[in-house]
């Protein structure tokens, strides 16, 4: 339903983002926010919705009545069933359950209510998750400005529905609009933590910068302003990092129940996209391998955002020409994918990779054994005269002659004393030219914020 409805205004009656031009809403790879991405917290569809239970005593004059409690048990019960749809992915339910919670709340407070500007918060969330990004873009442009009014324009909870504003125009390509925002978002985040005197208030401030940054530092990758980018990345992560102090040893592992500490591994896997794009393969293998140690732990070896960096890290490994490490980590993603119901598509694209290492590695009965996997998954897939089945079965020949073939002079010579010689021709080599480990196709992940009652 489209806010002027919501809100018993005709089309048009309010004012509107100077984004108004923003293209139609439109699915797009940056609204795709599964439960590994966005927060990247356990409870990721639950991370970026807003309290709107805030204390009112004034509001209605009635908070300990037993209307009122029967009131804050439906809405409760309401949110809970929300919450739970957008865990699931169930967007349309969790976006009829917020809707509903809005319009109760602008029966009891009207819409100048600070809960009234929380709602329409979590309203965006859910239009954002379901793709909907013009509804997405009127909800947190209304939530703004109805908290900017109620609470003060310096207020943290405006910070927050600036940063999901800032990400809904990221997710429909608006760029600088997008930075704009957040680093205003960042302005009123730095505002906040000067009046921190706690160490727990002094962390969690710090956590919310890192998320402001992490997010610029996506709009800048999406640009492919790649310095910019890694500062923003590395700023964010030297706040996670600290505040993480006490389990950052790995020596004792982490402590996978600290809040934020799944998210600080994402800012790493944006760090390692930055590097991997700047061709510094050896700093992004290392930072794969620290990120990984926290997903791993947090998420477990077959989650996807797991796979996704084993990915990124096999990729590292052979770009450095390191096929040996490479085949270990490809090995890793497959045996997690040929008894799962992933696509066909992604697992002959890690066949291809299996294969890959292996003929380099000379490897090849093992690479014969990847190859009539792959072939298997081809012919399942396409017709008997397709390009990429033709390329497996050129490539088994290949393989099938070097197993059959005697290893000549020169063959054992050079591999006694570690260096080719001339012995005149040598047999015939396995033809890898249309066999090439592709970059992977890297989105940054974004942070919202903690998902609370309205």
């Amino acid at each position: 339903m489209k806010v002027e409805e919501l809100l018993g205004r005709k089309n048009g009656a309010h004012g509107h983002h100077n984004t108004s031009s923003a293209p139609k809403s439109k699915p797009s790879k940056h609204t795709r926010r599964d439960p590994q991405s966005s927060d990247d917290e356990s409870t990721s569809h639950m991370s970026s919705l807003s309290d709107s239970t805030e204390d009112d005593e004034s509001a209605s004059g009635d908070e300990n009545s037993e209307d009122y409690e029967r009131y804050e048990r439906a809405l409760r019960l309401k949110h809970t069933k929300a919450c739970k749809a957008m865990a699931n992915g169930v967007y349309d339910v969790a976006l009829q359950e917020f809707e509903s919670i809005l319009s109760d709340l602008l029966a009891r407070y009207g819409e100048k209510h600070e809960r009234v500007g929380a709602a329409l918060h979590n309203v965006a969330i859910a239009n954002l998750r379901a793709g909907s990004l013009d509804d997405a873009m009127d909800a947190i442009e209304e939530a703004i400005k109805i908290r900017s009014r109620s609470l003060g324009r310096s207020h943290p909870k405006v910070a927050d529905s600036l940063v999901e504003l800032g990400i809904i125009l990221l997710s429909m390509e608006e760029h600088a609009d997008s930075l704009k925002v957040f680093e205003r978002a960042l302005k009123l985040r730095r505002t906040e933590h000067e009046e921190m005197y706690s160490q727990e208030d002094i962390d969690d401030s710090n956590l919310k910068i890192a998320k402001v940054l992490n997010n610029m530092g996506c709009v800048n990758f999406e640009q492919q302003h790649l310095k910019a980018a890694k500062k923003d990345f590395e700023d964010a992560t030297a706040l996670q990092k600290n505040v993480f102090r006490s389990v950052f040893n790995f020596s004792v592992g982490y402590d996978t129940s600290s809040p934020g500490i799944l998210t600080m591994a994402s800012t790493m896997c944006n760090m390692g996209y930055v590097a991997i794009e700047q061709g510094n393969f050896n700093e992004a293998i290392q930072i794969f391998k620290t990120s990984l140690q926290i997903q791993k732990a947090v998420l477990g070896p077959g989650n996807k955002l797991v796979q996704s960096s084993l990915d990124n890290l096999g990729y590292a490994y052979s770009m450095m020409n390191m096929y040996d490490k490479a085949l270990k980590v490809y090995e890793e993603i497959w045996e997690t994918q040929k008894k799962s119901t992933d696509p066909k598509e992604e697992k002959i694209s890690t066949l291809k990779k299996l294969t890959i290492c292996c003929v380099r590695l000379e490897f090849y009965e093992k690479a014969f054994t990847y190859l009539e996997f792959l072939e298997d998954a081809q012919v399942a897939m396409a017709d008997e005269n397709s390009r990429e089945l033709f390329l497996t079965r050129k490539m088994m020949g290949e393989v099938n002659y070097q197993i059959l073939k005697l290893p000549s002079l020169s063959d054992q010579t050079n591999r006694a004393v570690g260096f080719a010689l001339c012995m005149g021709e040598t047999e015939e080599e396995v033809d890898l030219e249309e066999w090439i480990i592709p970059k992977p196709e890297n989105t940054s992940k974004m942070s919202g914020h903690r998902v609370t009652h309205a």
